[in-house]
């Protein structure tokens, strides 16, 4: 029986199941012209030499809908033989969430999973290795999502992961896994990955077609020309799509013809430029309603966030004062922000939320929101910029939340591990044998003919006669022997002590080779800063010799 683990945005948090249930409990995202990747993940899948599949493409591309597509149709093939689905995403911490490493929380859970409590006790600089043998013990497909927070994006090591233990697993299990491992990312992730098992892939933008079709979905009311027209202005993003749709269909009944009220956008960032015109469009229409609060607080949350835990914060008794009804015009704090959504009943609240989740602005999953990457990073730059103290005040509001809720007992006692129900698999160890070897070289022995050598023949001149000074030996006297040290006695005992060449030097604690790791990744740090300040140096060199030139230049027209 197949077993699944999912964490991630999709399933508000962490989740262990049967992949029987995975289908019941959360429905199949809708998906537009991604027949052909899901037919190469299918390929890599069942292909034996593939061991890593590196997906990677911009924000908003749907590289996440893709993977979980992608899950719903190999769970109608029967998993294609898989005995287990770990999926994990990498979320940057917000203040709602006790603050850890992302990378050492999926250590955490993957060895516990994988391998059981005895897995948990790794050191540090094990971890990796260890994991990449639990991982390939089973047939195992291993998703790894949301990488580019623990890429690099400067430097040397520009494109890599910074941890050294995801370097070691990822490099572990791509040249050795009998299952599929699938990192998902921004950018294309760099590493010393073997060209054989690795597979590549980049998420391009949605055919015209496809894009059309997604304008049809949400309700946009034109001919196929025209929609063909509109996805080619609009760069066929696909969350720019779903972004586009939502907006007509919900303010202007699909009428495409009301296109003209979305604004033009005169800024130098081309990134993202239609995504952010449609935001704006939808801010517009947004400004003081009650749905317009809610995206400003959620987007300082980085992780979904339950119904229950929007209703506690917005909880009347935290003693977070409400303005008075009739207050004009709203002023720049908390209460003003969020008393418009207070006043509603929970009935009207969640049609708000389901009303943000047709224009596009929020994804909901159950009982669990959270806000698309780019709705996220532009409604909370406008909250910082349009509501200065609100800002300060909502971010200490959700710290002071945070420090109010009770300990956080150990998740891990919740979640079986494989070693309980899969019996035949059995946790390697000890941990010290872990380290993969370097490989050595033994030289082949060379044949060389036996050839006798003649004794050689001593004459006087060959023969060293050491030449012995009388007259300097005459010259030591008594006196000058006595001033010497006297000759150290050496006793029988200790001529007769037998040296132990073989006594093995002293094992390494778990303390020492977490220090290990910490001066290498201070190493690494010091590396990239050192690389980033030479750069810095030669930029401003050549605004230096540039200055000189225009001041000289300056001299000679004078």
């Amino acid at each position: 029986m197949t077993r699944i683990f999912i964490r991630d945005e999709y399933h508000c948090g962490q989740r262990d199941t049967e992949a029987e249930d995975y289908v019941k409990q959360f429905e199949t995202p809708v998906l537009f012209g991604r027949t052909h990747e899901i037919g190469l993940l299918n390929q890599a899948w069942v292909d034996s030499q593939s061991r890593l599949f590196l997906l990677h493409g911009e924000a908003g591309i749907g590289k996440t809908a893709l993977i979980h597509k992608w899950l719903h149709t190999l769970q109608k093939k029967h998993w294609h033989d898989a005995e287990t689905v770990f999926l994990w995403s990498f979320y940057p911490p917000d203040l709602t969430q006790p603050l850890q490493d992302p990378v050492e929380e999926f250590f955490r859970y993957a060895l516990h999973w994988f391998g059981g409590e005895v897995a948990t006790r790794c050191p540090n600089l094990l971890q990796g290795e260890y994991l990449a043998k639990l991982v390939s013990a089973h047939h195992t497909l291993l998703i790894l999502d949301g990488l580019e927070t623990l890429q690099y994006t400067k430097g040397s090591s520009e494109n890599q992961v910074g941890d050294p233990r995801l370097n070691v697993l990822l490099e572990r299990l791509a040249a050795q896994n009998p299952g599929l491992c699938v990192v998902i990312g921004r950018k294309s992730l760099a590493g010393n990955f073997p060209a054989a098992g690795v597979k590549r892939h980049a998420l391009e933008k949605l055919s015209v077609d496809a894009a059309a079709e997604c304008l049809t979905h949400k309700g946009v009311q034109a001919d196929s020309d025209k929609l063909r027209q509109m996805a080619v202005d609009y760069g066929q993003n696909p969350l720019t799509m779903h972004l586009l749709g939502g907006y007509l269909s919900v303010w202007h009944a699909g009428d495409w013809q009301r296109m003209d009220r979305i604004p033009v956008l005169m800024d130098q960032q081309a990134d993202g430029r239609q995504a952010r015109r449609i935001l704006v469009a939808n801010a517009t229409e947004l400004h003081g309603k009650p749905s317009e609060a809610i995206l400003y607080l959620l987007s300082l949350l980085y992780r979904p966030v339950h119904w229950d835990t929007l209703e506690a914060l917005l909880s009347r008794e935290r003693g977070w004062s409400l303005p008075p009804i009739f207050k004009r015009p709203p002023q720049d704090n908390y209460a003003s922000l969020i008393a418009g959504f207070l006043r509603l009943s929970q009935r009207k609240r969640y049609q708000a939320i389901l009303q943000l989740r047709e224009l596009g602005l929020l994804e909901l999953s159950g009982r669990c929101f959270w806000l698309p990457l780019w709705v996220r990073e532009a409604y909370q730059r406008q909250f910082k910029y349009d509501w200065p103290v609100a800002w300060k005040q909502t971010n200490a509001h959700l710290m002071q939340y945070h420090a109010a809720l009770p300990p956080v007992t150990d998740t891990l006692a919740n979640i079986v591990p494989l070693t309980v129900t899969q019996k035949s698999v059995k946790v390697t160890g000890p941990f010290g044998k872990l380290i993969t070897p370097t490989p050595t070289t033994v030289a082949e022995p060379v044949m060389v003919a036996e050839t006798v050598t003649p004794p050689p023949e001593f004459t006087e001149a060959s023969v060293y006669t050491p030449h012995i000074d009388l007259a300097w030996l005459s010259s030591i006297t008594p006196a000058l022997t006595a001033a010497l040290p006297p000759a150290a006695i050496i006793s029988s005992a200790e001529i007769n002590t037998v040296i132990d060449v073989s006594a093995e030097p002293p094992a390494l604690q778990r303390t020492d080779l977490d220090k290990m790791i910490e001066l290498m990744t201070q190493l690494k740090r010091y590396q990239n800063t050192l690389h980033t300040l030479q750069i810095r140096t030669k930029k401003y060199q050549k605004q230096v010799r540039q200055l000189d030139k225009e001041v000289q230049a300056c001299v000679v027209r004078a």
